[in-house]
């Protein structure tokens, strides 16, 4: 409810021009004439806001999906896709993350991190293991056990890291360290996507240990893909004979 004062309304003097308060800005010279030194000022301000919260305002992020397959049609699962624009920092707090030993096989084959992170490595089977690498960014070997637990081992630098058993020779598996941002793994359909990229990346690097390709990377062109583009691609990927043990599964298989 709006109540008016009776007593400034019965008192001419204080609706008098004359009076300061009682004039309103638009009946002040030099306020709201075009041109004056105030109004200029004033639009100055607001086209200044307005570019600001323009460049403010967030650019559409890029986004690629991948579908990946072998030459007999198979989807091509655990491939880690980088798209290499950001480098990643160490993350030292990030949660520690699993490769399990189930029926003398190391679950997932391959465990993507960051440089920081940890990985624990439970034992699912009845049998004993003793998990080591020997690979250049990380070395360790963890005593044999069952049914306990072991400390988690933490990777910090980037690069790959093969793990093997000292008891059973047929398992292997990779912890791959990525030093940027936007990577992904493919999924059990061999789809991937890299979504949220700051900018259209010109090259995407893919990497799987059965990657019939120097040093088991394949360098795809998606500079003239768009952003949100599904790209389908056919990988040399051969999958070895586990008769062939350990040594044979390292990358390029010559380590």
């Amino acid at each position: 409810m709006f109540l008016m004062n009776y007593s400034d309304a019965k008192n001419p003097a204080l609706n008098h021009p004359s009076n300061p308060s009682s004039v309103s800005d638009s009946h002040i010279p030099g306020i709201s004439e075009p041109g004056s030194p105030r109004r200029t000022n004033g639009l100055n301000r607001v086209l200044a806001c307005a570019i600001a919260a323009l460049f403010a305002m967030p650019l559409s992020a890029a986004e690629l999906t991948l579908s990946l397959q072998d030459e007999d049609g198979n989807a091509v699962t655990m491939a880690v896709v980088e798209a290499r624009l950001t480098a990643m920092e160490t993350q030292n707090n990030a949660p520690v993350v699993a490769i399990d030993q189930v029926d003398r096989r190391f679950v997932p084959m391959v465990q993507l991190v960051v440089p920081g992170q940890q990985v624990s490595f439970p034992n699912s089977d009845n049998v004993r293991h003793h998990v080591y690498s020997f690979s250049d960014i990380k070395q360790f070997s963890t005593p044999l056990y069952a049914d306990e637990n072991v400390e988690p081992i933490r990777f910090e630098t980037p690069g790959i890291a093969v793990l093997g058993c000292n008891i059973h020779d047929s398992m292997v598996a990779y912890v791959y360290v990525s030093a940027w941002q936007d990577t992904a793994l493919s999924d059990s359909n061999g789809d991937v996507a890299l979504t949220g990229l700051e900018q259209q990346p010109q090259t995407l690097h893919i990497w799987h240990p059965w990657l019939q390709s120097p040093d088991n990377f394949y360098e795809l062109d998606v500079s003239n893909n768009t952003s949100g583009e599904r790209i389908e691609l056919t990988l040399p990927i051969v999958n070895p004979d586990q008769q062939f043990g350990f040594r044979a599964l390292l990358p390029g298989g010559t380590q």
